[in-house]
This record gives C-alpha cells, structure tokens and sequence, in this order.
C-alpha cells in the first residue's frame, strides 16, 4: 500500500504465547484503544483510517491439535490447510470444503466461513474464548451465528473442539480434490481477499456484478476478475484507494440495475 493512500498501521504485536496476548488485550481494553485481532489476516483490508489500530496477531501461538475419538481439538492460530491434512491422516472427514480457504480456524468462526453450502459452525462443538478477564467455553448454540457472521467481534478466540465423520483417508482426500478442482476452475488465481461480497438472497454477488458488465474493469492497479466477478484482483501495487473505488462501483451499478445492496464480506479497517 503507497504511504500516501492508507493501509498503515500503528503497531503490530506477534505472539507465540497465550497469556502474553491475554495480558495486552486486557491493557488495550481498559486504555480503549482501537486494536483488532488478526490470524492469517487474508479478509482484511486496512484503510485511509487505520493508521491508529495495534494489530494483534495470533498467528504464531502454540499449534498443537488434540484428537479424541472423532473430535478434533483445534488451537484459532492453526491454519485450515493444516487442520485438515491433520483429520485426513486420522480418517476424520469434514473439513474437505474449507481446506483451501487461506485462513486460520480462528478467523474462520469469527466470519463462520464456509463453502459449498457447508459453514464451520456445523462442525462445532464449542468455541474457548476470553472476554470481560474470563475464560469461557460456548457451544455452539450459545453464539449467535449465521451467513459470514457470528457475534464474537468483541472476543479473543482461542480454541474450538470439532465434530467430525470417521471415514478412510483415501475417501477423505478425493473429495478434497474434487472441491479444491471446483473451486480452481471457478475462483481467480493471484492476489485477494476471496470473495469481496456475501451473496444476497437467492442471487450470487458474482452473477449480479458480470451482469453489470465490471468483469476486467480495472482501476489503477485494481481489477475485477476477468474468471468471477466477485474477486477484486491486485495486479500492480493497488492502494486502498484502487480497491476501494471498484468496491463502490459493484456495489453502486449493482443496486442500480437490480435494486439489491451488496454487503461487503471483506473486513474494511
């Protein structure tokens, strides 16, 4: 990001222990001070007005996954990727839908991330989260959750325990490759944030947006994807500015030709 259209930020703190991001979560609270919690950060776009946050960043704590029967123990700083390779070797299935998502299980609940119709909320058992100096441990049904959402903004995730199928590695990793073939021929390589927007009701941000005819358009060193139009692709040191714009010109031409607000799915700092 050039320095002189946003993306900067105040501090970023790395931590590879707990307790020590317990402790300055707990300063930065009581200081009010404007901070966000980021795992692999891959949804997340920093602006113009960002210059005063401390990021926290747990993507360098402990990562060590338990298994007990067909539970998974996951600590958040664990990448999808591996969480899923882990339950594959173990024969426990149901992580094949999420497993090229860049992302980290922590920033999966927080943005109950999904594909395929799938979400991970329905393979969780309960959330470990910290919040008010307190430890907790919620089920399932005691978060409040639903498409790209759950209400746990406010919270340090720390750990989730996972429900998952029996079944042959072999049966396990075909349908692995069969989703991740899916998603290759229908997503854009390169440089984004996945899917800028949610898809409305009964469309998809995609169709609605090539159905504007933005598919290409490019500003500066942004593009929309030539492949899905729901991707905002930097190709040559795009700026907040750059990406920003052609968020506003999806969401402005497509409520003009169909009446239907588009809901950002990224998360705009």
């Amino acid at each position: 990001i050039k320095a002189d259209t946003g993306g900067h930020i105040r501090q970023i703190n790395i931590f590879n222990d707990a307790k020590e991001l317990i402790n300055v979560y707990d300063i930065l609270k009581e200081e009010n001070s404007k901070f966000v919690i980021v795992g692999n950060g891959s949804n997340i776009l920093f602006s113009n007005k960002s210059k005063d946050y401390i990021v926290l960043s747990t993507k360098k704590l402990k990562q060590n996954i338990k298994i007990k029967d067909n539970f998974l123990f996951c600590p958040s700083s664990i990448m999808l990727s591996s969480v899923f390779h882990f339950a594959c070797k173990h024969g426990l299935m149901g992580l094949e839908y999420l497993a090229n998502i860049p992302g980290t299980i922590g920033g999966a609940i927080m943005m109950n991330a999904g594909a395929f119709g799938k979400n991970i909320f329905d393979m969780i058992e309960y959330v470990k989260i910290y919040n008010d100096k307190k430890i907790k441990y919620l089920k399932a049904n005691q978060i409040e959750h639903g498409y790209r959402f759950c209400n746990l903004q406010d919270s340090l995730i720390l750990s989730c325990k996972l429900k998952l199928t029996k079944e042959e590695p072999s049966f396990i990793y075909k349908n692995y490759l069969t989703y991740s073939l899916i998603r290759r021929d229908k997503q854009p390589s390169g440089c984004s944030f996945g899917s800028t927007f949610k898809n409305p009701p009964s469309f998809s941000a995609g169709f609605l947006i090539d159905c504007c005819g933005l598919k290409g358009v490019t500003h500066n060193g942004a593009k929309i994807s030539d492949k899905h139009a729901n991707f905002i692709i930097n190709e040559k040191n795009a700026t907040f500015n750059d990406i920003e714009y052609l968020i506003n010109l999806c969401q402005q031409k497509v409520y003009e030709n169909f009446g239907i607000t588009l809901e950002k799915e990224i998360i705009i700092i």
